[in-house]
């Protein structure tokens, strides 16, 4: 049922994923009936009860509890506190608990001991393998390891982390620039299940909706337009990023700010990148379901483990089903979620890793959201309200694949490579595409509520391919320890766009009469348009980290960028198909360049200060200069300062951080009003001039990481100010002024032990939009008269969430959130009188089982 009616068995690049998922199901299932391949000294299963204590004392307990020798010195253990242990674990999954957050790792040494140690430094140029070693063949075999990445936030139970792949691969307080990483246990504790509710609750962002299945994010008054995975291979175009869902990846990294080395350049609001779910080399199996307001239902399948070779081959396969409703009328959804991943050590210093993921989903679809009264008023429609067919749905087909080895050289250099490519079909069939709403909807009446077309259609397929090369190493010199990263990434997109419609528009005379199920889609289409874009990105980046003297490093560095877009649009009439009219637009950039850098200052162990400075570009070569029919504008660029404090505290458990930033941006198109649109001119691309100056300056505060054991938090201020310099108006009045995220949780213990409860608050400022609107007209009654200036505001406001969850055993627990507890009627996005506006969701609730062996 699932194969005939979502296409999983359809395109052969689909392989790789169903064998990797093939590979792991056999495999495990091979695991699972042989109890000689889990009697190793890592993996052989304990009952294990070690309450929260001074860490030596806990290691005696552990030695006694799994009989193993454990052997550390007293100056790591001294000061520091275990995490508490409970439950029937392998040896590997107790110490990796115990030792969380203390800044230790271990090794299994011969079939009976085990040695704590410091964690290596990411600076050693190594392969980046998690935080166990292992050594000797009766211990897992080799340099194997756990869990392969030290980015990795999965079983640390925390809300922060120590190192992020932002700089390929650098601890929070090395990266002069402010870093936001959601990790894991927040992603589950507040029940995230796609992007767009993580990046509400993410510290300094604001998330804008634009059409039911797409929104944009702005950090600093500028859209987020980089991603990122694994912090390597990127898109910034296409619908790639479009309801990116969770149950693939382990973590969520937010930079705030330009990145001038290693993304795409472009808006300096900052990067996302998405960190994979990786294999860990104890058998691992997770299950989740899911219930919550609106029929919202979700379950989710997650089992990861070694495959051979004691581990030196591992593999992890994650499912998830989807199928809800949502708070306004008549739209559904459902999703299905495939990812699968192999690792494999073929040597100490080489491993190989490959994987795929598909999704499939299909849900209602509004492009526009919903208008207001003509003369800028809010209509005060329910929330429920939908504007738009019963049975107008998008159906989106998406699929990735990739391969990817890392090799080192000794202990201080290493190359990795990394090839992907990702494939995106959406088809869309419906009755009110071009719903419109111009100039508002008249205030006596109802009337406004119209259609340009009777329905169109479209297909949307878009293939990306994607390669990322790097070399990094340490190196010493006149005393200091230095670090060296060259790389390369390249991007290819194609999109062969094609649409359709139907040629009888249709008017709603009271749009408080409007029906979503009166309308069908069942009436031919015509070929109306076909448009084939092309993209090329290409750069080679490099950064080099001094250290000049001992508390004082200098990073430099640069990226030089090649970009090359074209466009190719066909237009046919409706009635004969014939080809009306045909335009090409290319934008072309060579040899880009955009420099970076950065001085960090470590005032003592746990504190630094620093400052940054970074470039960024962005083209708008399909913006023309007049006169007709025009020459395509320069670049955008702009320039980032920012500077800031950061502190490690409690070994690692909690990040701080302050920083100011300034961000400069010039040579933004502005229309020019001197060269008014004429017959048969390109009205959306000519003429403009370069003379946007834009200007924001603003403070990030942030907090994350356990202040207490058991007590979790995360939590940020954000203070911007932007404005255009053109015109002296605030550029970006959808991004307030004041922005306040806080989450945290609390474990309780003692005799409420098992039981966890947490709660949250965002809050922010106001934000606007302004505009004209037509006034009533005295004589005829109707709002058709003059036009007027109007400002729409939405006021300041705070919702309040709140979480609790309870361990029913040592594998089960069950957890209950409530989203928007107060009820808060809002507008979460906010738009002109024709459209754009979207309400908040109501209060909900959603309530989690899980499961883990």
């Amino acid at each position: 049922m699932v194969g005939g009616s979502t296409g999983l068995t359809r395109r052969g690049g689909r392989s790789m994923v169903f064998g990797a998922v093939l590979m792991t199901t056999t495999a495990m299932g091979w695991i699972a009936a042989t109890p000689a391949a889990a009697q190793t000294a890592g993996t052989m299963r304990h009952s294990f009860e070690i309450p929260a204590q001074p860490l030596a004392q806990a290691l005696m307990i552990f030695g006694r509890q799994s009989g193993l020798q454990v052997t550390a010195e007293g100056a790591l253990t001294a000061e520091r506190t275990s995490t508490a242990v409970k439950g029937d674990l392998s040896p590997a999954q107790a110490l990796s608990q115990l030792l969380s957050g203390t800044g230790l790792t271990y090794r299994f040494v011969g079939s009976g001991g085990v040695q704590v140690e410091r964690a290596p430094e990411v600076s050693d140029g190594a392969l980046q393998l998690g935080p166990v070693r292992v050594e000797g063949r009766d211990g897992a075999g080799g340099a194997q390891v756990t869990v392969n990445d030290r980015v990795v936030t999965e079983g640390t139970r925390s809300y922060t982390a120590r190192e992020t792949s932002f700089g390929k691969g650098e601890s929070l307080k090395d990266i002069p620039q402010s870093v936001t990483v959601m990790t894991r246990q927040r992603i589950e504790d507040q029940g995230f299940r796609t992007m767009d509710q993580l990046m509400e609750q993410a510290p300094g962002i604001s998330v804008s909706t634009g059409e039911t299945s797409r929104s944009y994010y702005y950090s600093r008054g500028f859209t987020i337009s980089n991603f990122q995975i694994d912090g390597n291979n990127s898109f910034s175009e296409g619908w790639n990023t479009e309801q990116i869902d969770l149950a693939i990846y382990d973590s969520v990294e937010i930079l705030r700010g330009s990145d001038a080395l290693y993304g795409n350049s472009g808006e300096p609001g900052g990067a996302i990148n998405l960190v994979r779910k990786k294999p860990t080399r104890d058998l691992q199996v997770k299950a989740m379901l899911s219930a919550g307001s609106w029929n919202n239902f979700r379950g989710e399948f997650d089992v990861s483990g070694p495959l051979a070779l004691d581990g030196g081959i591992r593999g992890r396969i994650v499912t998830a089903y989807e199928d809800k409703d949502f708070f306004y009328d008549v739209a559904h959804s459902k999703r299905v979620v495939i990812y699968g991943i192999i690792e494999a050590d073929l040597s100490d210093s080489t491993r190989l890793s490959f994987g795929g993921n598909y999704v499939w989903d299909k849900a209602n679809y509004n492009r526009f959201g919903l208008p207001r009264y003509s003369n800028g008023d809010d209509i005060g429609l329910p929330r429920s309200f939908f504007i738009g067919s019963s049975d107008d749905f998008i159906r989106r087909k998406r699929d990735m694949q990739f391969v990817r080895i890392d090799q080192s050289f000794g202990k201080d250099w290493s190359l990795g490579v990394e090839l992907s490519r990702s494939y995106n079909n959406s088809r869309r069939q419906d009755f009110l595409w071009d719903a419109y709403t111009r100039p508002g909807i008249d205030p006596v009446t109802g009337a406004g509520l119209a259609s340009n077309w009777g329905g169109a259609s479209y297909v949307y397929p878009e293939t990306q391919k994607m390669a990322d090369i790097l070399l990094r190493g340490t190196f010493h010199l006149l005393g200091g320890e230095h670090r060296l990263k060259l790389g390369a990434n390249f991007a290819d997109m194609k999109v062969p766009f094609t649409a359709a419609r139907r040629s009888n528009p249709l008017a709603v005379s009271d749009i408080f009469a409007f029906d979503p199920d009166a309308y069908s889609s069942n009436a031919p289409y015509a070929l109306f348009s076909g448009q084939t874009r092309k993209s090329k990105n290409r750069g080679i980046y490099g950064s080099l980290s001094i250290e000049i003297a001992d508390p004082l490093t200098l990073i430099g560095g640069g990226r030089l960028s090649w970009y090359d877009y074209q466009q190719t649009t066909n237009s046919y009439d409706l009635i004969t198909g014939a080809l009306t009219s045909s335009s090409f637009l290319r934008r072309k950039d060579n040899g880009v360049f955009t420099p970076y850098v950065g001085l960090v200052y470590k005032l003592t162990e746990d504190w630094s200060v620093y400052a940054s400075y970074a470039d960024t570009y962005q083209s708008q070569a399909t913006n023309l200069k007049g006169p007709l029919p025009g020459t395509p504008l320069d670049p955008i660029t702009g320039s980032t300062y920012e500077a800031g404090i950061k502190g490690g505290l409690l070994d690692g458990r909690l990040n701080t951080s302050l920083a100011f930033y300034s961000i400069k941006r010039l040579g933004q198109a502005v229309r020019d009003t001197s060269y008014p649109n004429t017959p048969g001119s390109d009205s959306s691309s000519c003429c403009f001039l370069d003379d946007g100056r834009i200007v924001s300056k603003g403070i990030d505060a942030e907090v994350s990481g356990e202040i207490l054991p058991g007590w979790q938090i995360s939590g940020g201020y954000t203070y911007n100010d932007n404005e255009n310099k053109a015109n002296g108006n605030r550029n970006s009045t959808i991004t307030p002024k004041h922005l306040f995220k806080l989450w945290t949780s609390y474990a309780l213990s003692g005799a409420l032990d098992g039981l966890k409860l947490g709660g949250g608050i965002t809050a922010q400022s106001r934000i606007y939009v302004s505009g004209s609107a037509r006034s009533r007209n005295p004589l005829t009654g109707a709002y058709d008269g003059p036009s007027v200036s109007y400002q729409f505001t939405e006021p300041s406001r705070a919702l309040v969430n709140l979480f609790g969850e309870y361990r029913l055993s040592e594998n089960w627990s069950a957890s209950l959130n409530l989203n928007n507890v107060l009820d808060k009627k809002y507008y979460q996005t906010v738009g002109d009188t024709a459209a754009g506006n979207w309400y908040g969701e109501p209060r909900s609730f959603l309530l989690t089982v899980r499961a883990s062996y």
